[in-house]
């Protein structure tokens, strides 16, 4: 028996002594009280349970025809979700012909009576991390209303530090927050806030972190939950008066530019090679002599954008919006040409018809023997061949699997191609988002990176 150790621990998990070392000392004890001398151990250290996105887990998963049984600890070492401790056990485990045991519940994939164990149990690990969910969610409801920010992130607010669990200000950035909300108030532009500030001397933040700031109610006295705001217990920044004046000004602007991201097909994927920033889209219109208007959109790095925010201007170039879209289609339909090359050349083998056909031989050979056509000499030399055969598909079908380049068929990329040229916006970015990875643009030049 070749076995899988699998071994996930978190914080709170370490203090319910559920440590690396414990699991791991048992489960090899166990191992050795079986006779399973063949196992090898994976490790998630500090990964929560309510999800699959965990490196050693993936890594087991891969390797699981390697094995005839996989051990854990405890099922909620597995998963904390039902959904995905019976996928894992079903789809995963038991599909592969791989058996799964938790040694504390005694709990065994190879009987029955362990099968129906399974589900019982993942519905009390389900119940129990929703119990905990809840039971924080609740506390989280508390203390806002008490007047205390949550303490999820990693980052202070702006303006303020967290001591003790109450947010304290900090007079250098208070004051700079006081400057912005001034310099906006004359201005009503946070490009010419940037502007000044830099002519002042003072440091520079980026457009998105003063927009946020202005618009805060933190900074006259209220903390935000789900939603919704309470009264604080921490000291204001701003005036409530000096706030309102600010949301009317914001009000006006609000919707010049509010859809232009959101109509941008590459949104976040496009990379400056030259500073690392991101591209965005810029749009700027030319009048015309009947009063008509000509609108041109650019895609354009983020340090170009916005030199005041930046020791030095970006000089990469800026790509019109038509001509990146049209560059980026070319290359999909040289991409869908190419995979067509590769897929005459490559011929693919139906090795799971070709298991199905050994698995119903086998099934042909064992009423022979019952019924005494065949000695059981021949029974276990047929079985023994027939095995040893199904065995080979398997693992060249494994094999076949990993050379695969890509999941996506070169019919779907096809489809994809005629729908970025004909389906609706939304449908377009969902499937540009879908292939590529990331686009890179240095100079004249284009890199796409794809996502398979």
């Amino acid at each position: 028996m070749k076995c899988a150790i699998y071994i996930r621990v978190s914080t709170q998990d370490q203090v319910e002594n559920y440590s690396i070392v414990t699991q791991r000392e048992r489960l090899e004890a166990f191992c050795k009280s079986k006779g399973w001398e063949d196992y090898k151990v994976y490790v998630d250290p500090g990964y929560s349970g309510s999800n699959l996105d965990r490196p050693a887990l993936k890594d087991l998963l891969s390797d699981i025809n390697e094995y005839d049984v996989v051990l854990v600890y405890k099922l909620d070492r597995l998963s904390r979700s039902q959904r995905d401790t019976l996928t894992l056990i079903e789809e995963y485990f038991l599909k592969n012909n791989v058996d799964f045991v938790s040694i504390t519940e005694t709990l065994d994939t190879s009987t029955p009576f362990g099968k129906a164990m399974i589900g019982i149990l993942s519905v009390f690990a389900q119940l129990e991390r929703e119990t905990i969910a809840e039971r924080m969610r609740f506390g989280h409801i508390k203390r806002a209303e008490n007047g205390l920010r949550g303490n999820g992130g990693n980052h202070d607010p702006s303006g303020y530090a967290r001591v003790d669990g109450e947010l304290v200000i900090k007079e250098d950035e208070a004051k700079h927050i006081q400057l912005v909300f001034n310099l906006y108030e004359q201005t009503h532009s946070i490009t010419k806030v940037q502007e000044r500030l830099k002519v002042l001397g003072e440091p520079v933040w980026r457009f998105r972190r003063y927009r946020d700031i202005l618009c805060n109610k933190l900074y006259i006295g209220y903390v935000l939950f789900s939603g919704e705001y309470y009264k604080g217990q921490h000291d204001s920044i701003i005036s409530k008066e000096q706030f309102n004046r600010v949301q009317i000004i914001l009000s006006r602007h609000k919707g010049k530019n509010s859809n232009k991201a959101k109509e941008s097909l590459f949104s976040g994927l496009i990379t400056c090679s030259k500073c690392g920033e991101n591209y965005h889209t810029y749009q700027t219109k030319d009048k015309l002599k009947n009063g008509k208007f000509n609108v041109y959109r650019y895609y354009v790095c983020r340090a170009r954008r916005f030199p005041s925010e930046y020791n030095q201007k970006c000089t990469n170039h800026n790509w019109n919006y038509k001509k990146l879209e049209e560059l980026i289609n070319h290359e999909i339909n040289s991409l869908i040409l190419d995979k067509q090359i590769i897929e005459n050349k490559t011929e693919q083998i139906d090795f799971e018809s070709l298991i199905k056909k050994v698995d119903a031989k086998i099934r042909r050979i064992l009423p022979l023997y019952v019924e005494g056509k065949i000695e059981k000499e021949v029974l276990d030399s047929q079985i023994t061949l027939l095995t040893v055969e199904k065995n080979s598909l398997m693992e060249k079908k494994l094999n076949q699997e990993k050379q695969t380049p890509t999941t996506i068929t070169n019919e779907e990329l096809k489809q994809y191609y005629v729908d970025l040229l004909a389906a609706d916006f939304k449908t377009r970015q969902s499937i540009i988002h879908k292939l590529i990875n990331q686009i890179f643009i240095d100079g004249e030049n284009i890199k796409v990176e794809w996502n398979f």
